[in-house]
């Protein structure tokens, strides 16, 4: 067989997009033999029809449709081939892989300084809670939140839980006694369960419980709902700052439970050679030490 050029793979995809040949024609800025002779190339290439002609418009027939994911796949990671083939002769890229809450929360309000500072590092951005790829250096730095056993782990910022919810909810004020809490609906991030058990002992009310509990798969996930005005989630200081900042959510009651964990900066080895991935981790710890001192 012969090879099929890759402008015969791109009119297909044009045609399955436009319905006709006519528009197809049109759309790609060619003749319509053109695109006649690319879509019968591909036939014979696989010995089956891919598309059934009518009056006004095609259809592609079963063998159609199934090519057709292949070839947007293909043509796809062509395309962001180039794209990442662009960007490394202009700009750097580092690889950063965060927890999703952390992600979310702290690091992508900041980017916009990361930006007004004009460095000179593009950011591809991956979430996990924990990915052992990183080792085998998949990323050039990583955050995670733990006690910093990892090695060459760096501290960032330590922690604390603090219930909150929106200024709706609570009447744009923090409750005065710790009993109100009761009266609200708690809201529960299920891969840390207990951080309403801990932060009620930390304020010695562990009798204290409310009839009421919704149970979110993260904390990502309690803290939208507690800015929707669900109920009360226990937030982790880090990640509230800047829903605080912006009004989203207040301090339901003022009593802090510091934690021993924090938030880590890791770097793989390749990190460390590289002058681009040093430059964000300057940044990162520019801007930790900034928020340490709000």
């Amino acid at each position: 067989m012969n090879d099929i050029p890759i402008s015969a793979l791109r009119t297909f995809r044009a045609l399955a997009r436009c319905g006709s040949f006519t528009a197809t024609a049109r759309d790609l800025g060619c003749a319509q033999s053109a695109v006649s002779r690319h879509i019968a190339a591909l036939e014979a290439h696989l010995q089956q029809t891919l598309v059934l002609r009518g009056h006004r418009r095609v259809k592609l027939t079963p063998a159609g449709q199934l090519y057709l994911e292949t070839v947007q796949r293909v043509l796809d990671e062509l395309d962001q081939g180039a794209m990442r083939i662009v960007r490394a002769s202009d700009r750097p890229v580092v690889k950063v892989l965060a927890m999703p809450s952390f992600a979310a929360r702290w690091l992508i309000p900041r980017l916009t300084r990361l930006q007004a500072a004009r460095v000179g590092v593009d950011i591809e951005l991956s979430t996990s809670i924990w990915d052992v790829d990183f080792h085998r250096e998949r990323y050039d730095i990583a955050i995670h939140y733990g006690d910093g056993s990892w090695p060459g782990a760096r501290l960032l910022m330590h922690d604390s839980l603090v219930p909150v919810g929106s200024p709706q909810l609570l009447s744009g004020t923090a409750l005065e006694r710790k009993e109100e809490l009761a009266r609200f609906c708690w809201l529960h991030d299920s891969l840390r369960a207990g951080k309403w058990a801990q932060w009620l002992a930390a304020c010695g009310a562990e009798g204290l419980s409310s009839d009421r509990h919704m149970r979110l798969p993260d904390t990502e996930a309690a803290l939208t709902a507690a800015v929707e005005g669900l109920g009360i989630a226990i937030g982790h200081s880090v990640l509230i700052e800047n829903d605080i900042c912006k009004g989203r959510l207040i301090q339901a009651f003022p009593q802090r439970m510091p934690l021993a964990a924090g938030y880590h900066l890791l770097q793989s080895k390749r990190a460390m050679r590289n002058p681009a991935a040093q430059t964000l981790v300057a940044w990162l710890l520019g801007e930790a030490d900034a928020y340490r001192r709000l």
